[in-house]
């Protein structure tokens, strides 16, 4: 399904190279969010480490660089 932009007004269509660019950076939001997610998980984790406390000296100083 081909993308579009509005230029002055105007529905236009990108080019192949606009798509390739635009597919590029989806790719990489994709990418972004999923390393947002797995950090989010870490942080988690140490959170109810450190709640219990059985968190390890090396992960408290990995939690405070959250």
């Amino acid at each position: 399904m081909p993308r579009y932009h509005n230029v002055n007004g105007v529905h236009v269509q990108f080019t192949a190279e606009e798509e390739t660019a635009r597919d590029a950076e989806e790719a990489q939001s994709d990418i972004d969010k999923a390393a947002e997610r797995t950090a989010q998980a870490r942080k988690a984790t140490l959170d109810a480490k450190l709640a219990d406390d059985s968190i390890t000296f090396d992960e408290l100083k990995e939690l405070m660089r959250f």
